[in-house]
């Protein structure tokens, strides 16, 4: 009898054991679609691939946002050129709707990195860049510009960028902000060098060549890229491309809307700071170096703040360089002389780069791995309607002043600073969520 009730309870324990078995089973596989609930909490937060990922983003940055925020240079060039009969408000939408679609395919590129696509993503993106940029050595017309370096090369980057962006919130988590700082500077290096090497090739070989020469140097970067960056993460299943779930979340919601209104504004000085500096009576080859000077110094803007964000935290960090920047915006037409607006342009490529090196860490505050990339992608294609304006509306401010830049800078510096008041209630549901202030 003592045997059998033993034996009895014993087969109780093990019913047991497998009811709580069969319970935690499903909890697992709700984490990362079967695999072991630490996968997505442990994180390498280093290593040779984790680096090596921020090495292959950090390539497609250079040849993604580090060719857009290069616009200026081809912007003058079509001016006085191919595009000379065009007024500067239409020229501007070729840069506009190619940055506008890189924020808009965001919605569809992050889900497809979440479900395991990010190589096929690169490699069918990086072939697409690479011609549309030898179609684009071949337009002469405003049409052909706008379908090949404004919609094709547009298309291109929104493939890749978010993806890329996304694949380094699977490899880190302490060293995050370190290592989307990192990213950033890519577009800052390219920003740097591109405009210097352009202004210079279309001197020396034309601009045919030199247009094809730069889809040499994207294609190094694609190569990079596909080689280097990866995933950590199994492929999440039931991904959307458009996932609305994200604004669940109010405090996403606000940072969302602010980065929108501060896309708006912020980046006149970079889209048309040749132009006012060709205007103001600089010589064209300083004029260009202007640009280049603006965006070298966004290297350190881009740096800084991620020493500094760990401490008082992302947004509050985001939030900060954005007030400086609002105010530089305002001062950008007392500059008249080459000292001056080198001096600004220093000083801006500082305070904008803050704005790119902390949009991401701000997005994906306190967010599962696993969801880094629709959160990223979502946010991307909602501020893309703001960037595909934004440009636009600054030229005709322009052609409205009639030379005058004040205008101009009134809306950039207003609209920005109106976007960091919208991020400081996502700061306040963030602080009262949190119990402190360092978000």
């Amino acid at each position: 009898m003592a045997s059998e009730s033993a034996s009895a309870a014993g087969t109780s324990d093990e019913a047991g054991k497998s009811k709580t078995e069969l319970v935690l089973v499903p909890e697992q596989s709700v984490t990362v679609e079967g695999a072991p609930p630490d996968v997505e909490s442990e994180f390498p937060d280093g290593g040779w691939r984790a680096w090596m990922t921020v090495f292959g983003a950090f390539m497609i940055n250079f040849s993604c946002y580090g060719v857009g925020t290069s616009f200026g240079v081809f912007e003058q060039h079509y001016s006085a050129n191919q595009l000379k009969n065009e007024p500067l408000s239409n020229i501007a939408w070729i840069g506009s709707l190619q940055l506008s679609i890189v924020l808009l395919l965001g919605c569809f590129s992050g889900p497809l990195f979440d479900a395991g696509y990010l190589k096929l993503m690169i490699a069918s993106a990086g072939a697409l860049y690479v011609f549309c940029l030898f179609m684009t050595s071949l337009a002469t017309e405003y049409y052909q510009f706008v379908l090949a370096q404004g919609l094709g090369v547009g298309i291109a980057m929104g493939m890749i960028y978010s993806p890329s962006m996304s694949a380094i919130g699977h490899h880190f988590k302490k060293r995050k902000i370190l290592a989307f700082g990192i990213f950033s500077t890519g577009a800052s290096a390219g920003g740097t060098l591109i405009p210097i090497a352009m202004r210079r090739l279309f001197d020396e070989v034309g601009f045919a060549w030199a247009v094809r020469t730069l889809a040499f140097l994207v294609l190094l970067c694609m190569i990079s890229g596909f080689v280097f960056c990866n995933s950590r993460l199994p492929p999440r299943k039931g991904t959307r491309v458009l996932d609305f779930s994200v604004f669940h979340d109010r405090a996403y919601c606000f940072i969302v809307l602010g980065a929108a209104l501060i896309g708006l504004g912020l980046y006149a000085p970079v889209t048309f700071g040749v132009s006012y500096a060709v205007e103001r009576g600089l010589p064209q080859n300083t004029a260009f170096y202007s640009l280049s000077v603006l965006n070298a110094f966004s290297v350190p803007g881009r740096i800084l703040p991620n020493l500094v964000a760990p401490r008082i935290g992302a947004v509050n960090t985001l939030m900060a360089c954005c007030i400086i920047a609002s105010m530089l915006c305002f001062v950008w037409p007392t500059t008249h002389d080459t000292a001056g607006i080198i001096v600004f342009n220093a000083a801006f490529g500082m305070a904008s780069g803050g704005y790119v090196s902390m949009l991401a860490p701000a997005i994906t505050v306190h967010t599962e791995a696993s969801r880094t990339g629709v959160r990223i992608g979502m946010a991307l294609f909602c501020t893309s309607f703001c960037w595909l304006a934004s440009s636009p509306v600054q030229g005709a401010l322009i052609n409205v002043g009639r030379g005058s830049y004040w205008p101009v800078a009134a809306f950039s510096g207003g609209t920005v600073i109106f976007g960091v008041l919208v991020i400081g209630v996502a700061r306040g549901f963030y602080v009262r969520k949190l119990q402190r202030w360092s978000v």
